[in-house]
């Protein structure tokens, strides 16, 4: 296991540990299936919609720096590519979070259907905004 983790790059171990800690936050959070009747689903269900939206925007920020940043030296950056990817990151958490909020704050829009907790959803993303940070300083410094 250990031997598979090394051969990864440092984007696919970046969205191991984005898994990692989504997993991790998530069995953290399975206790409130139990303690409320009404809406306990709703926090780790909205942690896990977060998790899940936060390694697809991850997933879209590397196909942009491969967009912008071509492994060939001969070929062109492909602005096109990058915007699409962009668009579409912002596009994910606004969908992510305007489901969230509704579920949350309006269930009655959607019938009654209150699975995701708009605040643990926000903090699902966040993770990868720490992360990159984290690793970035790390770059930097050695």
């Amino acid at each position: 296991m250990v031997e598979k983790y090394l051969k990864l790059n440092d984007n696919q171990k970046t969205i191991f540990w984005l898994a990692v800690i989504g997993a991790v936050a998530f069995i953290g959070l399975c206790p409130f299936f139990f303690f409320y009747e009404d809406k306990g689903f709703s926090y780790p269900m909205g942690w896990l919609l977060g998790t899940i939206a936060e390694i697809v925007s991850f997933w879209t920020i590397i196909k942009m720096s491969e967009a912008a940043l071509p492994k060939d030296p001969s070929a062109k950056p492909d602005p096109f590519k990058m915007i699409v990817f962009i668009v579409l990151r912002f596009l994910i958490y606004i969908a992510v979070l305007t489901i969230a909020a509704i579920c949350t704050f309006v269930p009655k829009w959607f019938g009654g259907f209150n699975m995701f907790n708009f605040w643990t959803t926000f903090a699902g993303l966040l993770p990868v905004q720490v992360f990159l940070f984290i690793t970035r300083m790390r770059a930097k410094r050695g």
